[in-house]
């Protein structure tokens, strides 16, 4: 989406992001997927709905598909 609007992506911190949403998971005591989450957080969808959904099943909740 950043692309879209024609920010760089060294103007979005991904990798900060990315370690939060790991430490907020293992904090939990799911069973986060990095590389899942780091593809949601960059991907594209035409819907948000479908990042949003693959981003909860990333971050390992027993039973997310």
């Amino acid at each position: 989406m950043a692309k879209s609007y024609e920010i760089s992506l060294e103007h979005f911190p991904i990798e900060p992001v990315v370690a939060g949403a790991l430490a907020w998971s293992a904090a939990a005591g799911l069973m986060p997927d990095e590389e899942a989450i780091r593809q949601t957080l960059t991907g594209a969808a035409l819907f948000v709905e479908e990042l949003s959904s693959a981003l909860l099943v990333a971050l390992g909740p027993p039973g997310a598909t």
